[in-house]
C-alpha cells in the first residue's frame, strides 16, 4: 500500500467499519486510562495515608513492589477464561463480561478500604483486560479489510494513549490535592468507558468468522454484506465481488480446519506450520517486557533529581507531554503498518530502543553511579528516555497486540492468543517484580542488560519473521504453509496471488501437507490440501 491509500475509497462499508471500531476502542478502553492513573495515584501522600502508611516512608517496598506488577497475574489468567468464552458465546459477549469486571475493579480501587484490597482490585482489572484485550483485537482483525487491518487494529492503541493524555491532565491537577477527593474522582473516570462499552455493544455485529464456525451462514454473509458490500434480494443475500471473494477464503479455510482437527488446543503445536506460527506469536509477546521501562519506574526520581527537575508537580507535567506524544505516535504507527508492514516497524521500534538503552547506560555508569550530579547529563538522560518511548510507541506497540490475532486461523485465535498473552505477562510479571532489586544490585548496568535484550530480539524478528501486510487472514495462513492454507490458495485461484515476503522457505506450487494428513487415503477427510472446497 502506498502513502495516500488508505486516504481514498471512503465508500459507506469502509466507514461503518470504523465506526464500530472507534466506538469499541473508545468505550472499552478504560483500563488504559486506570493503568496510566494508578501509576501516579500510588504515589500521592493523600492515598499512602488513606492506606494507613507513613507518606514521607511510603508504602514498604515488600508491597510497593506487588501493586504494578500483580495485574499482569490477573490478565494472563483473564485471558486464558476469555478464550473459552470468545469460542463458545462469541467476541460481543467476551467484551461485556471485560466492561462489568472493569467497573467492578474500579470500584473497589475508588473505595481502596486496604492495601488487600488494593490488590484485589488490581488481579479483577488485570482479568478484565484479558477479555477486552483479546475481544478487542480478535474482533477487529476479523471484520477489517485486508488493506487496513493493521490501521484499525491500532485504534485501541490510539485511545489508550488519548486516554493516557486524560490521565496525565487529571492526575496534574490532582496532585495538588491534599484530600481523598483527588484521587478518588481520578481513578471514578474509568467508569465511563466501561459504562458507554455496555450501551455500545448491542449495536454491534458479531464476527462473521465466529459465525461460520458456528453453522450460522446466512447470518455471516448478512454481517459480510454491512462490512464489506452487498444487498438482500428476495431473501437472498448477494455479496459484493470482494466480500464473496472474502466468504469463499473464509469458507475454505474454516472448512478444512474443522474436518481435520485445526480448532483444538493441539493444533497450536502438531503440525510444523502450527510450531513456527506458535513460536511467532508467543515470541512477539515477550519482547516488550525486556525495554528498560520496569526499571526507569524506579529510577525516574534519581535522574530527574540529577537534572534539576525536583518538583513533583513538573515531573507530572513532563509525563502529560510525553503522552500528548504518545497519541501522535499511535496514529502514525498504526498507519505505517499497512504501509511499511508489521516486520519492518518491529524492527525499527527495537533497534531504536538497544541503541536509546545502550547511550542511557552510558550516562549512568560514567556519571551518575558515580555519585556525580550534572544537570546536563540528567536533562540529556531524560531526552533520551522520550525520544526512545514515543518510537517504542510508534513502531512496536502498533504491532505487538495485532500479531497474534492476524497469524492464527479462526478456530484458534482466541486460543493462540491466548497462550500468547500467558507469555507477555508471564514475562511483565516476572521484570516488574524483579525491577527493584535489579535496579539496586546492577546501577547502570541495568540498561546494558536491557540493551542486550534488545538486540536479541531484533535478531530472531529479521531472521525468522515473517511480513503478513496487505493480505486477508485465510492468505496468512499460505504464508505459514498450512494444509488450509493451500486450500484457500486453490479455491480463490487467481485472485489471490500471494508472494509472502517471509525468512522462510516457501513453494506456493507445491502442496504442504499437515502431519495430521499422512495416512490419509484417498476419498478420506484428510485428502490432499490441492483439492478444492465446493
Amino acid at each position: 500500500m502506498k502513502w495516500s491509500d488508505n486516504l481514498r475509497n471512503w465508500d459507506r462499508y469502509k466507514i461503518y467499519r470504523y465506526v464500530i471500531l472507534l466506538g469499541l476502542s473508545l468505550s472499552g478502553d478504560g483500563w488504559s486510562y486506570e493503568a496510566s492513573v494508578i501509576a501516579s495515584i500510588i504515589q500521592m501522600p493523600a492515598w499512602i495515608t488513606h492506606l494507613g502508611y507513613d507518606p514521607t516512608i511510603g508504602i514498604p517496598d515488600n508491597k510497593n513492589q506487588w501493586i504494578g506488577p500483580v495485574y499482569s497475574l490477573g490478565q494472563l489468567v483473564g485471558g486464558l477464561i476469555a478464550a473459552f468464552f470468545l469460542d463458545n458465546l462469541g467476541r460481543k459477549p467476551t467484551m461485556v463480561i471485560g466492561a462489568v469486571l472493569m467497573e467492578l475493579s474500579t470500584a473497589l480501587l475508588v473505595w481502596s478500604g486496604s492495601f488487600a484490597i488494593v490488590i484485589a482490585a488490581r488481579v479483577i482489572e488485570g482479568v478484565s483486560i484479558g477479555f477486552l484485550l483479546l475481544g478487542y483485537q480478535i474482533y477487529a482483525v476479523e471484520i477489517a479489510a485486508k488493506e487496513d487491518r493493521g490501521f484499525v487494529s491500532s485504534f485501541s492503541l490510539m485511545t489508550g494513549n488519548f486516554f493516557g493524555l486524560l490521565a496525565a491532565g487529571l492526575v496534574y491537577g490532582v496532585s495538588y490535592s491534599t484530600s481523598n477527593t483527588g484521587w478518588r474522582a481520578a481513578l471514578g473516570i474509568t467508569f465511563i468507558p466501561a459504562t458507554s462499552l455496555l450501551l455500545v455493544l448491542p449495536w454491534v455485529p458479531e464476527s462473521p468468522r465466529y459465525l461460520f464456525e458456528k453453522g450460522k451462514d446466512q447470518e455471516c454473509r448478512r454481517v459480510l454484506s454491512k462490512l464489506h458490500g452487498g444487498h438482500v434480494d428476495e431473501g437472498e443475500v448477494v455479496l459484493s465481488e470482494t466480500a464473496e471473494r472474502e466468504y469463499e477464503a473464509m469458507r475454505a479455510a474454516i472448512s478444512w480446519d474443522q474436518a481435520h482437527g485445526q480448532d483444538k488446543w493441539s493444533a497450536l503445536w502438531k503440525t510444523k506450520a502450527a510450531r513456527y506460527r506458535s513460536f511467532v506469536a508467543f515470541s512477539s509477546q515477550c519482547w516488550w517486557a525486556w525495554n528498560g521501562q520496569s526499571i526507569f519506574t524506579y529510577y525516574y526520581t534519581k535522574i530527574f533529581s540529577a537534572a534539576g527537575i525536583t518538583d513533583p508537580h513538573l515531573q507530572f507535567g513532563i509525563s502529560g507531554i510525553q503522552n500528548a506524544t504518545w497519541c501522535v505516535g499511535g496514529i502514525v504507527g498504526g498507519y505505517l503498518l499497512d504501509v511499511w508492514g508489521r516486520r519492518t516497524n518491529y524492527l525499527i521500534g527495537i533497534g531504536q530502543a538497544a541503541i536509546m538503552l545502550i547511550i542511557q547506560g552510558a550516562i549512568t555508569i560514567g556519571i551518575f553511579d558515580k555519585g556525580i550530579e550534572n544537570k546536563a547529563a540528567g536533562a540529556g538522560f531524560v531526552t533520551v528516555y522520550l525520544i526512545q518511548w514515543f518510537l517504542w510507541v510508534t513502531f512496536f506497540s502498533p504491532v505487538v497486540n495485532m500479531l497474534p490475532a492476524e497469524i492464527y486461523s479462526a478456530g484458534l485465535r482466541a486460543r493462540g492468543y491466548a497462550i500468547a498473552n500467558v507469555f507477555s505477562m508471564g514475562m511483565g510479571f516476572a521484570t516488574q517484580y524483579s525491577a527493584l532489586p535489579m535496579y539496586r544490585h546492577m546501577h547502570g548496568w541495568v540498561w546494558i542488560f536491557f540493551a542486550g535484550c534488545m538486540i536479541f530480539a531484533w535478531l530472531v524478528i529479521y531472521f525468522t519473521y515473517p511480513e503478513s501486510k496487505g493480505m486477508t487472514l485465510e492468505e496468512v495462513e499460505i504464508v505459514f504453509g498450512t494444509g488450509a492454507g493451500q486450500r484457500v490458495k486453490a479455491a480463490l485461484g487467481k485472485a489471490s496471488p500471494v508472494n509472502p515476503r517471509t525468512p522462510v522457505r516457501f513453494r506456493p506450487n507445491e502442496a504442504v501437507e499437515d502431519e495430521s494428513d499422512k495416512g490419509g487415503s484417498e476419498g478420506s477427510p484428510k485428502q490432499s490440501t490441492r483439492d478444492v472446497v465446493v
